[in-house]
Formats: C-alpha cells, structure tokens, sequence
C-alpha cells in the first residue's frame, strides 16, 4: 500500500498528501501504534483512503487520537467524526497552534504518559519556549522516537529558488534538515530546554519518525543529536 510503512512490532506509519503552511510545501505523516490492550493510538492524523482506514481498523479500534504539536492540533476534526469514541489528547495550545479546536479534549499532554499507554510510549515535553510546546514519544517495543515540527527535513525542488533557499536559511533543507530557525529563537529558556532535550536522548532509540521529512532508520542517535545540537550548547 503506498505510503504504509511497518517499521517494527507494533507501529506504523502512514504519510498523507502535502499541505502547505505559511505558503511553504509540507509533507505530512501520521504515527499508529498498537497498544498493550489491543487498540490504536494515532498520532498527527492524516487524510487517508477507505482502504487505508479498512486496513487500521482491521488491526483493533482506534481509541487514542492525538496532537503532538501545536500546528497539527486541527488533524483531530475529521478523525474524531470518523471515530467519534476515540479519547482527544492534545498539546497545550499556543499563539502557534493552528486552527484552534473546539473539540472537547481527554487530556492535555504533559510530562507523564497517562496510564493508557504508559506501558508502550513514553514522552517528553520540550519545554522553554511560549510557541512550540511539543511532545516527543519513545515507543519501546519498536524503539522508535517520534518527533512533530521541532526537527524537519524539506527536499529542495527543481524550479523553487525562493523556497529553496527559505529552506537552506531556516536549517530544514535536505539531507541534513535540523530545527527552524524561528524555532529555535522561541526558546527563551534554554535551561529547561536543555533538560528537555537530555531527556529525549536518554532513550534507547534506534530509529525516528519525522512529521516533516524521512523516517531515518540509521545513525538515528547521530541524527538527532546534530539536530539538537544547537539546544545543548
């Protein structure tokens, strides 16, 4: 199925089609991991096709959707009316969320995995900044560090000279991609950030999902720690 990747004991990944977002291209990819108990935790929904939700829902119902950054929290509408059961788990929001729902929320993410993933996914704030309060998740089984909008990596386009170099500018370009520079100015409190970034490296990752860029499947710890680089100076 294109755009379906198994990438270990219980998590798949599923990309979705390209949006754009302050006039820029992104692609976009949503993370599904099968619980303890049998049902599905989606994070970042995308669109996807009948045969897509025909093959999710084969696995076990859906009961956690969840945003992991404040730009992805509008991904919840239309997933919530294809699964109206499913709990809502979102960050906080910020002057940086998009699209502020209305959608009434389980819980909002924090420091600690409620209990009805903490067997599977562990997670971690990164705190530090008022825009970008983002979640990351470690899924254990599969070792798989799961990332939203703090790292990315655009492909430059034949015949894009503008947004190719608004790319190479702002860190993101290919192959090395990184944190947006605008990113990386929103964090005022670089010690928390440091902690938070410490935390995530703690992990015994081996492999990492981007929202916005490949799955990298090797040197994963190397990749994220030039991309993080810029945080534990």
């Amino acid at each position: 199925m294109s755009g379906w990747s198994e990438l270990g004991d219980g998590l798949v990944v599923v990309d979705g089609p390209v949006v754009r977002d302050t006039g820029m291209p992104f692609t976009t990819r949503m993370t599904v991991v099968t619980l303890s108990d049998g049902s599905l935790w989606v994070e970042s929904p995308v669109p996807a096709s009948y045969e897509t939700l025909t093959r999710l829902t084969a696995i076990g119902p859906v009961r956690h959707l969840v945003s992991n950054t404040p730009r992805h929290v509008w991904r919840l509408d239309a997933w919530h009316e294809l699964f109206p059961d499913a709990e809502l788990w979102s960050v906080r929001h910020t002057p940086a969320t998009l699209r502020r729902s209305t959608l009434p929320l389980s819980g909002v993410l924090g420091a600690e995995p409620p209990a009805a993933w903490a067997a599977d996914l562990d997670q971690a704030p990164l705190l530090g900044s008022r825009l970008l309060e983002e979640v990351c998740f470690f899924h254990r089984r599969s070792r798989t560090l799961v990332l939203g909008d703090v790292v990315q990596v655009h492909q430059q386009l034949p015949g894009r000279a503008f947004s190719n170099a608004v790319k190479r500018w702002g860190g993101v370009a290919a192959p090395d991609g990184g944190t947006s520079v605008d990113i990386r100015l929103s964090f005022r409190d670089r010690g928390a950030l440091r902690a938070s970034v410490r935390r995530v490296l703690d992990w015994d990752f081996s492999q990492v999902v981007l929202a916005h860029g490949p799955v990298v499947t090797h040197d994963a710890r190397a990749f994220v720690e030039r991309a993080f680089a810029w945080a534990l100076d």
